[in-house]
């Protein structure tokens, strides 16, 4: 790990692109160091992708223009983290809070049926990059855990448990994920939650049709991400020959896990009412195309990194059962899930 994050550092402290990874389940730390710093497009090229929430524009640090190393790391406990916490701030959560109210009233008023709202808090601290995320690397290890630095686009980190998709052979993997609670060894899932993992599940199954031959849905089961736990389900399809992979990913993105129901809709209120920018958070990274496999995740329990400051992302699903005071809370528990990890400098 040491000989990747020393590279990493010089590449950071050059303000050249990189992107350090490991896969969930993995201890095979992997990464892309751009030969320039040119702000390169995706555009169907093998490499690492990193794409907004909501923008029809994608990046790309690409194979072809980076050096590529891997190494199996041991992984361990946690290394030094700091007691780092947030003072609740009263006009926030009443905000928080007032935008899921609303949000239930209109979802009551059927002018949909689900929506995913979010916020960010930003914390007025130097961050320690590589401790916090060595920390992060061996704690949550059946994440996606990633560093991003593009010097035209700023640093990302974090440990998402959602998987957008996976493809390798004309088979498609993905997965249904919602309703958060802290884990525990007896987890009872309330219908509010149920319902929103249904919503996932369905709309992802009944898009999937026009790519596919045969799709496959596991039962329901809960996952436990870190401190937390969700509901997920397995989706697996056989996909057509002819398929468009382009199409395919605008389909599927961003899903009702990140978005809502109707989508179009649920976007629409999300761009007029959360009244601040996600940028890449609830966006989507990964691999394309590497090895004839193209493997990308959902961007959330993730932050954006500046010089003397750090912006945490979460948010939460609101249907027409949601409780204003539980859906903060639940953004609070996220919140904590990445707190842990973090290091001052």
């Amino acid at each position: 790990m040491q000989e990747i994050l020393a590279k990493a550092k010089t590449h950071l402290r050059n303000q050249m692109p990189f992107v350090v990874y490991a896969n969930p389940n993995s201890n095979q730390l992997n990464a892309y160091f751009q030969l320039d710093d040119k702000l390169e497009l995706f555009k169907a090229q093998s490499g690492f992708v990193f794409a907004p929430f909501n923008s029809d524009i994608k990046y790309c640090i690409s194979a072809e223009n980076s050096h590529f190393f891997s190494n199996e790391i041991s992984l361990a406990e946690i290394i030094n983290s700091s007691e780092i916490t947030i003072s609740e701030n009263l006009n926030q959560r009443l905000d928080f809070e007032l935008l899921v109210e609303n949000a239930v009233k209109s979802i009551q008023n059927n002018d949909f049926n689900k929506v995913v709202l979010s916020r960010k808090v930003a914390l007025s601290i130097s961050l320690d990059i590589f401790t916090s995320f060595q920390n992060l690397f061996t704690n949550y290890t059946t994440a996606f855990r990633y560093l991003f630095y593009h010097p035209k686009i700023g640093t990302w980190m974090g440990a998402t448990p959602e998987q957008l998709l996976k493809i390798e052979n004309n088979e498609l993997n993905t997965v249904a994920l919602a309703g958060t609670q802290l884990f525990s060894d007896n987890i009872v899932w309330e219908q509010k939650e149920l319902q929103e993992q249904q919503f996932v599940t369905d709309f992802i199954t009944k898009e999937l049709e026009q790519f596919s031959e045969k799709i496959t849905i596991s039962e329901s089961f809960t996952e436990k991400a870190g401190l937390l736990a969700h509901i997920k389900t397995i989706i697996s399809a056989k996909l057509k020959h002819n398929f468009n992979f382009s199409d395919l990913l605008d389909t599927l993105h961003p899903t009702p896990a990140v978005c809502g129901l109707p989508k179009s809709i649920a976007l629409q209120y999300i761009l007029e009412n959360e009244n601040y920018n996600r940028k890449f958070y609830t966006g989507f990274l990964g691999e394309y195309n590497i090895k004839n496999t193209t493997n990308l995740f959902v961007n959330l329990r993730c932050m954006e990194i500046e010089v003397n400051m750090v912006s945490l992302y979460v948010g939460c699903g609101i249907t027409k059962a949601s409780n204003p005071e539980k859906e903060y809370i639940e953004t609070q528990n996220k919140l904590g899930t990445i707190l842990k990890i973090l290091k001052r400098k």
